[in-house]
């Protein structure tokens, strides 16, 4: 049935006029889809299927062809314009990051010009705080960041780096930092060596107190709080102090030897640069100018400072540094005497030998300069802490004096603590000679052992001049003997003061042992009381008799 049906409808004369031409209108869109061969072969049998003249049909697949030709060029156009489109709008976008970009970089040359910019003004400020003494720095860079609009510890860090490259830079003596841990015991012994190559140093105590010093000038910076002079002297010339210190100077950090200092040019330098400060023939440089040795004398402590009017401005100088004096016999007033370690060379003997010093660097200085500034970096945390054990006797200046040096002789180990503690007792104990003071209060107290509890002044300034060998004969060599003034004015200091006694009916001026019982016992701690107490009782009970 469906076979029949479908012949029905291929039958031409039951197709309407419009199905016919709507059919014909398909083929020739078909066939205009092949090529003009294939159709073109298609075509007289096309007509007759379709009962349509053969031109006709020619004609209509002509014109889809046309109709063909014409959408597609309508659609390539349209691609045309849409991907023309589309690539414009790439270009666009391509210009506006181009112009994005272009803008990016105006932005960063514009931040890089004004870091820069900055960088230079913080770099002129830096420049300009150097100048200035270090007390000032740290209220300078607050303000500079208040200025600047900077954080305060970043500039704090800023600064820090740029001192540090400007050290390294110039001529400061930068070192560079020796690449392995170094062992303390070990170090010591090289600079002792090096120290030994060049000077003959008779004493072995006097030597292990200059490389125990040496070693304290490369932590000075960091953890000092006094700071001992290093005395270098001798009775006579040529005993190899210049030596030493030329070879001190390669030993220890921005050392410089300095000549003819005054005082203004010895803390504006010192608050500069911070050296290790060598000043030979110091010894008669020191009497002419009393006002250098009063600075010394203050720079022993760390924070104390040296203020001067610049411009009208306070300007506030710090004048602490590792300091070495040399000279002839250099005799220092008592109170610079209590902030020293003194040194006494000896001149060489024939037989002795030792390398000549040309005064220059080579490569065994800088080899242990650069150890001893990994040493100090690497230990000035546990030294900052150590409380080392003081020998007997070793109290105020005595004891800060070798605090440092013998916190570096336990750190060493071995023998070198007991070293380090027999050089000192040696160099400081066994050298100190008593003052002026102390020596009429022991003369005091053996007038007291030997005739009684009460003294006349009178009767002492007898006895205290009896003995021609006396040094109270010969007054600071005045060729007189001492007075009773001068007894009273030395005592004064102790607060001993001259007071009325009374024996056998007669009132007169003079001294009870009470009154001295407090200067003994603090400045004469080794007074034997019990002794003198049974002196005195015989004594007392021979002249009631």
């Amino acid at each position: 049935m469906s076979s029949k049906a479908e012949l029905v409808q291929l039958r031409p004369t039951e197709i309407t006029p419009e199905e016919r031409a709507r059919r014909v209108q398909v083929e020739a869109e078909r066939r205009a889809r092949q090529s003009t061969v294939e159709w073109m072969f298609w075509l007289p049998s096309l007509a007759q299927q379709h009962g349509i003249p053969e031109a006709k049909l020619k004609q209509m697949i002509e014109a889809q062809v046309r109709a063909n030709e014409k959408k597609e060029r309508e659609a390539k156009a349209e691609r045309r314009k849409r991907e023309q489109r589309i690539e414009r709008e790439r270009a666009d976008a391509r210009r506006e990051q181009e112009r994005q970009q272009r803008a990016q970089e105006r932005a960063d040359r514009e931040a890089k010009k004004q870091t820069e910019r900055k960088q230079r003004d913080r770099d002129k400020e830096f420049a300009r705080l150097l100048k200035l003494p270090s007390a000032e720095h740290e209220p300078q860079i607050v303000a500079l960041a208040k200025r600047l609009d900077e954080d305060l510890d970043f500039l704090r860090d800023e600064f820090t780096q740029f001192a540090a490259a400007q050290e390294k830079s110039s001529d400061t003596g930068y070192v560079e930092p020796w690449p392995e841990p170094i062992d303390t015991r070990r170090l010591l012994g090289e600079v002792m060596s090096q120290l030994r190559r060049y000077v003959v140093v008779h004493d072995d105590a006097a030597a292990v107190a200059i490389v125990l010093w040496i070693c304290c000038a490369w932590l000075h910076a960091e953890i000092a709080v006094h700071s001992p002079l290093l005395v270098l002297t001798s009775a006579e010339g040529d005993a190899g102090k210049t030596t030493a210190c030329g070879v001190i100077q390669l030993m220890t950090p921005r050392s410089y030897a300095a000549a003819e200092l005054t005082a203004p040019n010895l803390y504006r330098f010192v608050d500069h640069l911070h050296p290790t400060l060598i000043v030979d023939d110091a010894d008669k440089l020191l009497e002419r100018k009393p006002d250098l040795l009063h600075i010394i004398n203050v720079s022993w402590t760390r924070g104390t400072k040296i203020p001067r009017q610049d411009h009208g401005v306070t300007r506030w100088f710090d004048p602490f540094c590792p300091k070495v004096i040399s000279g002839v016999n250099v005799q220092l007033p008592k109170t610079t005497a209590t902030r020293k370690i003194s040194v006494k060379l000896l001149p060489k003997l024939p037989h002795e030998k030792v390398d000549d010093f040309r005064h220059v660097d080579d490569g065994d200085f800088i080899t242990l300069r650069r150890k001893l500034v990994r040493w100090a970096a690497d230990h000035v945390a546990a030294l900052k802490q150590a409380r080392p054990v003081m020998p007997p006797g070793f109290n105020n200046r005595l004891r800060m004096n070798w605090e440092l040096q013998f916190a570096i002789a336990d750190l060493a180990g071995c023998d070198w603590p007991k070293l380090a503690r027999r050089a000192a007792i040696k160099l400081a104990l066994e050298r100190r000679e008593p003052s002026e003071g102390k020596r009429l209060l022991a003369a005091f107290r053996d007038l007291f052992s030997a005739h009684g509890s009460v003294l006349a002044s009178a009767e002492v300034q007898r006895l205290l001049n009896s003995d021609p060998s006396n040094e109270w004969v010969d007054f600071r060599g005045r060729g007189r003997p001492i007075s009773q003034r001068e007894i009273a004015l030395l005592l004064d200091a102790y607060d001993v003061h001259p007071t009325y006694i009374h024996r056998s009916r007669k009132t007169e001026r003079g001294y009870r042992v009470e009154q001295f019982a407090e200067a003994f016992r603090h400045y004469l701690p080794e007074f034997p009381t019990r002794e003198h107490a049974s002196v005195r009782k015989k004594n007392d009970r021979h002249r009631k008799r």
